[in-house]
């Protein structure tokens, strides 16, 4: 099987070879430059590519792990994983070098590869590689690398319907490599919802929220529910079992669409969604949900209108997500955990600070959906969440709410600050925290707490003039602040 890389660029050929457990060779050809790669029921084993820099006999004598004359003694046409296997043998490298030496060749070439939009593919399901590899590679992280380096535009035509519905991994994956707005993104997604939603709380615009969806869709990190497929012999492997289909036989009463729709679409937590108790047994959920099924499962809604069946789809994919979830023992307790730390999450987002009475943000009014809250309510509420978010030492959850805050309402001094805390934590970011926490100051110049955080920034850039000045004039705007005069006296 062969196409064209603009129509399925080499990030979604891994991504769907790796999700419909295929194998076999993958060749990859852009601009004379070939590469070719093996997989094993899904999992990628091995790489290699004809750049001559790219091979393993460059990277030993970059790494001079191998004398250069002991390397001169064998054959330059001598093919990398025999080349390998013979300085092992002759003990001339290390079985741990040697593997960290051909993981780090793979990565890059992957690396490399992972870039093309444009060239061929052709995948062969037959041929398979005859040596026996067991290297780990970080493919997952790979995908998420490249993704942030497509083009906008690229990225943008691979969405065809806003309707398409993004869910959360039932279990999250931890990945210590995502960047402040995937971390964010993803807090915001805590149940299956269609694409137009999600751009719609994010606050982030169309663009950078097809963007964050595709990399962290690719990386594994939330499902979408349609990717351009090319390879039909293998059905993906779904994180659940399909629903079960209606009965068609089977006579039912006439069905309240509206209030089921309202329903679901207002529920808070799973429990709400199925309309159940926390100790609502797993018998009994099951049987809640076959009876759901038969009333509400897409199925019986094909000739409905087009807007009616989209409503549906989006409902039952919830109404599935909370039983999958509420069913098994071990992932319910894992979500009860989660809704106990959401819960004291709101309540130390109350004990964020407030704005002054007069900077005070219009309150939504009650039963009024997310997407429709003002813009400053909207960045009220993502700074109260990143306040609980640091507060629980969610770090990089926090600092991706208090930008998106300090983004939407760049006149809101207590937004820049926390804003301008987090990046100061960062040695590389400290430059930016300044201008934050100057941006605080200058739109509220008597609040004493802010001129601790500036003045602790300048202490910490070894600016000590100026963090002693700061300091005074914290301790002049509140002299009852014991921080700002701790902070003074350890500068005198």
């Amino acid at each position: 099987m062969n196409g064209q890389l603009s129509e399925q660029p080499v990030a979604e050929l891994i991504r769907e070879i790796s999700a419909k457990s295929l194998g076999g060779r993958l060749s990859l050809e852009h601009d004379a430059i070939k590469v070719v790669s093996y997989f094993e029921d899904g999992t990628l084993v091995y790489a290699a590519s004809n750049v001559r820099t790219l091979r393993l006999r460059e990277y030993l004598k970059k790494t001079e792990l191998v004398a250069e004359t002991d390397l001169a003694r064998f054959n330059d046409r001598l093919p990398d994983i025999e080349l390998l296997k013979q300085l092992i043998t002759q003990k001339l490298l290390s079985p741990t070098a040697a593997d960290q030496l051909h993981t780090r060749q793979i990565t890059d070439v992957l690396r490399m590869a992972l870039a093309w939009t444009s060239g061929t593919w052709e995948l062969e399901s037959r041929s398979r590689l005859n040596e026996q590899l067991n290297l780990k590679i970080d493919v997952d992280s790979l995908l998420l690398e490249a993704s942030r380096r497509m083009p906008a535009d690229f990225i943008t035509s691979r969405f065809r319907n806003d309707a398409e519905v993004i869910t959360p991994r039932t279990e999250p994956l931890i990945n210590d490599n995502l960047l402040p707005p995937e971390v964010f993104l993803l807090s915001r997604l805590d149940r299956p919802m269609p694409l137009h939603e999600l751009v719609a709380i994010s606050g982030l615009g169309e663009a950078e929220t097809l963007r964050l969806v595709y990399s962290l869709a690719l990386a594994g990190l939330l499902q979408r529910e349609h990717w351009k497929g090319v390879f039909r012999d293998q059905p993906e492997q779904k994180p659940a079992p399909p629903p079960p289909r209606p009965e068609p036989e089977r006579k039912e009463e006439p069905l309240d669409v509206e209030t089921f729709l309202e329903r679901v679409r207002t529920a808070q937590t799973y429990y709400d969604v199925l309309g159940v108790s926390g100790e609502t047994s797993a018998q009994n959920l099951k049987n809640l949900y076959y009876q759901l099924a038969r009333l509400y499962h897409p199925d019986r809604f094909r000739k409905s209108e087009p807007a009616l069946l989209k409503k549906i789809e989006s409902a039952f994919a919830r109404i599935t997500q909370a039983y999958e979830t509420l069913r098994d023992d071990r992932l319910r307790a894992a979500y009860n955990s989660k809704l106990h730390s959401r819960r004291k999450a709101e309540q130390l987002a109350q004990s964020a600070p407030k704005a002054a009475a007069s900077q005070q943000p219009e309150p939504a009014s009650a039963g009024v959906t997310e997407p429709s809250i003002p813009a400053a309510q909207r960045a009220e509420n993502q700074f109260k969440e990143g306040f609980a978010a640091l507060e629980l030492g969610q770090r990089k959850v926090a600092l991706g709410l208090f930008a998106s805050a300090a983004g939407a309402a760049p006149n809101e001094p207590r937004y820049r600050a926390f804003y301008g805390q987090m990046l100061a934590s960062n040695e590389s970011t400290r430059r930016a925290a300044e201008t934050e926490l100057l941006a605080a100051v200058k739109l509220d110049p008597q609040n004493a707490e802010y001129r601790v955080m500036l003045a602790e920034l300048y202490r910490d850039l070894g600016l000590k003039l100026r963090a002693r000045g700061e300091a005074e004039r914290a301790v002049a705007a509140n002299p009852n602040n014991r921080k700002a005069r701790d902070l003074l006296r350890s500068l005198e």
